[in-house]
């Protein structure tokens, strides 16, 4: 069993984010000590990163709720939340492509200013004279 400050730490949560979940009801009801210290078990554990997971992949609070409690309910809600999950997969691809997408143009940009760099007037370029360069150079001028 861990404490409040051990859970966080092994989270990298703190200790207002775990009681927030619970508030949410994200988590399992918490066990407390005879002086109403919350205490963690290592199902608790793996159960915030279950749902820091779920965080990391921009799902809302309320989704994860309603997850948590479809969860809870055993397994006559496999295909809801099988659903769920495909869903999130979804938003997961349409969120990478995004990212790739905003990653190719910064690696195009940063190779344009190492380009420019060298060049004496590049400091003197106004933003639509740099933008002009760079759409020649990516060949949309």
């Amino acid at each position: 069993m861990y404490s409040a400050k051990e859970a966080a730490e092994m989270t990298g949560l703190t200790a207002a984010a775990l009681r927030y979940y619970e508030q949410q009801q994200l988590l399992p009801p918490i066990i407390r000590t005879e002086q109403k210290y919350r205490q963690y078990s290592d199902a608790d554990i793996e159960w915030i990163q279950m749902i820091q997971c779920l965080r990391k992949a921009k799902v809302p609070i309320r989704s994860i709720r309603e997850y948590v409690l479809l969860l809870k309910q055993g397994g006559r809600t496999i295909l809801q939340r099988r659903r769920m999950v495909r869903k999130y997969m979804e938003e997961l691809h349409h969120q990478i492509g995004n990212l790739q997408e905003a990653l190719a143009l910064s690696q195009e940009k940063f190779s344009f200013y190492e380009e420019i760099l060298d060049k004496p007037a590049a400091e003197h370029l106004t933003c639509l004279e740099e933008w002009a360069l760079f759409k020649e150079r990516r060949g949309n001028g």
